[in-house]
């Protein structure tokens, strides 16, 4: 390298020290939201602490990593930025598909968790003793639930807060029936296991109402998904039987509108469809 390449390489490594130094506020903000983000996140799905900053400088290195891949393998620099800068938005996606995932999950156990809740409750057991042996005993989503609920009554909060911070984070209809009844429960007294009792019975027969519901709504939700696919399928068709006339709907205006309309008028039907056969029980 001349001396030319090597002041210019200086001035321009200055500049980005100087860029990064003037923007020093917004990156320590930006980690210190990042690590909230990660921690709050993990508490979630795990009642275990975690060393967030370790979690984020990871979640740093491992985009750093996609960028250079990304630059290696697709030959165009901008294109490959465009794809990274649009992986930005793929973890809280991500993260919000488990979480619905989960939740789904737990909302099936909450029947059987109740019962258990219920029959602990009536050996003698006091509630928290009753909600500590559900975190040891009860099947996975949900055990780590009540364990969260256990660690945090541990931690020193109250226990009714520990129920409605449960409740907030689930926001399940059946789970918050049960955390209603615990906290009216609490407040006025009563017989709470029986309470419950009535409670898992009322839960396991919404469920098989569900279920009912769901199996003769199968066909129609099939018949959408058909819906959705026969237009493309038979695009592709007509593709090869006259091309230049399917070329024509990708090229011209008319084309454009044709397709505009079609899909507008799929989606439309697909949405009321969905609406007709969805069980709101």
């Amino acid at each position: 390298m001349n001396p030319l390449e090597i002041l210019a390489a200086l001035i321009a490594g200055l500049a980005a020290a100087l860029f990064v130094w003037g923007l020093r506020d917004w990156f320590l903000a930006r980690w210190q939201r990042d690590q909230a983000w990660i921690r709050t996140t993990h508490a979630r799905f795990s009642p275990e602490a975690i060393n967030a900053a370790t979690w984020a400088l990871g979640y740093y290195v491992g985009f750093l990593v996609l960028l250079l891949v990304l630059l290696m393998v697709i030959p165009v620099p901008l294109v490959a930025v465009i794809l990274w800068i649009a992986s930005w938005f793929l973890p809280p996606v991500l993260i919000a598909w488990a979480w619905r995932r989960r939740v789904k999950k737990i909302d099936l156990q909450i029947p059987q968790s109740v019962a258990a809740m219920a029959n602990s409750m009536r050996a003698g057991l006091t509630l928290v003793q009753a909600m500590t042996r559900l975190s040891d005993q009860a099947p996975e989503p949900i055990r780590t639930e009540f364990k969260i609920m256990a660690n945090q009554y541990g931690y020193g909060a109250d226990m009714e807060t520990v129920i409605r911070n449960a409740k907030s984070r689930l926001n399940l209809p059946n789970f918050s029936l049960f955390a209603t009844a615990l906290i009216l429960n609490r407040e006025m007294g009563g017989d709470i296991s029986e309470t419950l009792t009535r409670i898992s019975k009322s839960l396991d027969k919404l469920r098989e109402m569900r279920k009912t519901v769901e199996a003769h709504t199968s066909e129609g939700r099939t018949n959408i998904r058909v819906l959705l696919v026969a237009p493309v399928f038979m695009l592709g068709l007509m593709s090869i039987v006259a091309p230049k006339g399917v070329g024509m709907l990708f090229t011209t205006l008319p084309g454009w509108g044709m397709l505009g309309i079609a899909a507008a008028l799929s989606g439309s039907g697909a949405y009321i469809a969905n609406r007709i056969t969805r069980s709101e029980i």
